[in-house]
């Protein structure tokens, strides 16, 4: 294994510790992860979803409220259509209960068996001869356009939620809401489908104030170098759309000269502390003009009693608007965060519309294995702090099974032993369960349905063990024709629902990409997983005139096609291996930071729980130590093959974790050895206890490490 340490510039590593009021080690790995912009320290450093985008961003966000509201203006039947993973499984979950809520009467439904990915005709036809009106199509739908199109004809009109790649064609929906369209008006394409639907859902609340579609006019006027600095900003939906900044000289301009009454005309204008904003407004521009402003400030000031009775300015000093800006902020900045943290407060339901639903957006997002980068490391923070606390019922039953009530949920936790679970009952075709499961609160249901969905899980762990020895032959066989660079199965004895899980330990267990496909319900279906830049959208684009359904995402995709024209996709695989290009093949770890003896203490952890949570695009810290002694060797696993250590760090002593390292004792390290160390921190919990333990990466005796 490759060790890399990069190097860093101590300058900045000390401003971000000044700036973010954060230690020296922490500050050091944020540079080393290229965390070093403002708006990217963000995400890591806030919790709070005030900090998140606003769905109003999307293009069409407002299309899709104003027909769900004219839904339930008219009493039409809503039927919500989803995956069946667990991306969609909590989609469908989090948007038949805000229809609900919204007393619209919302039915659900989703691929079944060897029923086929996205939204069918089949499906449309059978909705709208029940009268159903509107289809709101979530974690699917981008490539569904003769199906879309079907609906149209049928009078049903269909808004799609989904963050699968977008083909060149886009379905004729009434909107169509995708953070990865080019247009479509939003700073994060990372978000999965069930992240859309708390966005639909937050954005849903709004539209029930008197704030939806209002334009509020925020305005403050500053003293300059001999002159008076005026300011305003227009809000809409709680969400800046634009602003103007004067500088006017006292005497030298009339308002009428300047842009202000173009951009006030029409509105209410709200000022903190009108009485002297309006002194100096009349400063700049004479007496004789007419000024009416809204005071904020005694409304604001019982709402947030620590602000009341001071100036923006003050406000300013000690605001964090500062270290997340690339631009230093103003007061007017100070007011619009103030303004629309006042305005969330006096409605309830967006203070919660995040938070009653954020569990299964957590579980959602690691399960599908999204960025945690950006807004999702916010989504998933609220999301684990809920399950932890509160969960909803359903999950808190699959939290219990797994042994997991009691404790501090980790990203870990939720993608090893809770994602699993719910995924097998899509990959088993009962998906429907764990739906039911998430949207009931009958206790004798939920029991029954979580012993259902778990029982589903370990069927799905026996077929994937048998086929798992199945299709290792013809994997290695395919490896040595295709030259190491994909790895293709085709058997028509697997399950359809494990096609992606067999795809994945594949591309792990040959560090190549591979696709495994089988047959299901008279056609052949298949997953593609990618390793070492191997993109699997592209890849199949260009089998896309004999596939009849395709699309996913980089990392992972799925397609369909004929049984009759399988013999012809494989040549054209094979003929297409020639061309693809791989990543380098050798293992390599870097470095986040290198741990003195002195700082080897559970203290540690602080630096740990700074950048948690851990997942897709942010993986665990690697931390490495020099010169520890290894003080002790068991062996665990019924082969012995795996390794448990004591090492001994200066003055501590560390237990540690050495995974399919057997065979490396007494031949790269034996008993008291001084070695490095690559480590990542965690906490083993067993029995109820809590311990720290190092999780080694690799190891080397003394003076063979980082680069």
């Amino acid at each position: 294994m490759k060790w890399n340490k990069p190097s860093v510039d101590s300058q900045l590593v000390r401003e971000l510790a000044q700036l973010h009021r954060i230690d020296l080690l922490s500050a050091a790995v944020m540079v080393r992860r290229g965390v070093s912009s403002p708006p990217e320290a963000l995400f890591f450093l806030e919790d709070d979803p005030q900090y998140l985008h606003s769905p109003f961003l999307f293009e069409e966000m407002e299309d899709a409220v104003d027909r769900i509201l004219a839904a339930r203006s008219e009493g039409e039947k809503v039927l919500v259509f989803g995956d069946r993973d667990a991306d969609g499984i909590t989609s469908i979950t989090i948007l038949v209960q805000t229809l609900r809520e919204l007393g619209i009467d919302a039915q659900w439904s989703l691929p079944m068996g060897d029923e086929p990915y996205g939204l069918t005709i089949e499906t449309v036809e059978r909705f709208a001869s029940e009268d159903g009106t509107l289809i709101v199509a979530v974690d699917c739908g981008i490539t569904n356009v003769a199906e879309i199109a079907r609906a149209g004809e049928l009078g049903v009109d269909v808004i799609v939620l989904d963050h699968h790649n977008p083909p060149e064609t886009l379905p004729d929906a009434i909107a169509v809401v995708n953070p990865k369209m080019p247009d479509t008006g939003y700073p994060f394409a990372g978000l999965c489908g069930c992240a859309l639907a708390a966005k639909l859902r937050w954005a849903l609340q709004v539209a029930g104030t008197e704030l939806y579609k209002q334009t509020v006019c925020l305005l403050n006027v500053r003293p300059g170098n001999d002159s008076l600095i005026i300011e305003a900003v227009k809000l809409e939906n709680l969400m800046e759309v634009d602003r103007i900044s004067e500088t006017v000289v006292p005497g030298l301009v009339g308002i009428e000269d300047t842009r202000i009454p173009a951009f006030l005309h029409g509105h209410e204008v709200i000022a903190y502390d009108a009485p002297s904003q309006e002194r100096m407004i009349r400063r700049a521009f004479g007496n004789r003009v007419d000024v009416a402003l809204i005071d904020a400030a005694p409304e604001i000031g019982k709402t947030f009693p620590v602000v009341e009775g001071k100036s923006l300015l003050k406000m300013l000093d000690g605001s964090r608007l500062a270290r997340y800006r690339t631009r230093r902020p103003e007061e007017i900045d100070v007011f619009v965060t103030l303004f629309a943290l006042y305005m969330q407060k006096r409605q309830p339901s967006l203070q919660t519309a995040y938070q009653d639903v954020a569990d299964l957006v957590a579980l959602g997002t690691l399960a599908d294995m999204m960025p945690l980068q950006n807004e999702n490391r916010i989504l998933v923070k609220m999301g684990l702090a809920k399950m932890t606390a509160n969960p909803r019922p359903g999950l808190r039953a699959l939290l219990d099974r797994q042994n997991l009530l009691g404790k501090s949920i980790t990203a870990q936790d939720v993608g090893f032993q809770i994602a699993p679970v719910v995924n097998a009952s899509g990959r088993m075709g009962e998906p429907d369960k764990a739906v039911r499961l998430f949207l009931s609160e009958n206790q004798a249901e939920i029991a029954t349905l979580a012993g259902e969905v778990i029982a589903l899980n370990e069927r799905r762990k026996e077929i994937g063990e048998l086929a798992w020895a199945r299709v290792m032959q013809p994997a290695r066989l395919s490896a040595e024709q295709h030259d190491g660079k994909l790895i293709v199965v085709q058997d028509d004895e697997i399950h359809r629902g494990i096609t992606g899980i067999l795809a994945g330990r594949l591309c792990r267990h040959f560090r190549a990409p591979a696709l495994v496909m089988t047959a299901a319900n008279g056609k052949t279906v298949g997953s593609v997983r990618s390793a070492r830049g191997f993109l699997a959208t592209e890849f199949l684009k260009q089998f896309e005139d004999i596939l009849h359904e395709w699309g996913g995402h980089d990392p992972a995709a799925g397609f369909a096609l004929s049984s009759e024209q399988v013999p012809d996709f494989l040549r054209r695989i094979t003929a297409s291996v020639p061309a693809i290009r791989l990543g380098d093949e050798e293992e390599s770890a870097t470095v986040d930071a290198e741990i003195p003896h002195s700082f080897m203490t559970p203290e540690l952890f602080r630096v740990v729980d700074v950048f948690a949570p851990y997942g897709q695009e942010h993986p665990p810290l690697v931390f490495m130590v020099r010169n520890a002694r290894i003080e002790r060797i068991d062996f665990m696993g019924k082969q012995e093959q795996h390794v448990r250590l004591t090492v001994a760090t200066g003055a501590h002593r560390w237990p540690a974790v050495y995974w399919n390292a057997g065979e490396r004792v007494n031949v790269d390290f034996k008993l008291s050895d001084l070695v490095d160390l690559l480590f990542r921190l965690e906490k083993n919990y067993y029995q109820g206890r809590e311990t720290p333990q190092l999780n080694v990466i690799d190891l080397r005796r003394n003076g063979e490490g980082a680069e």
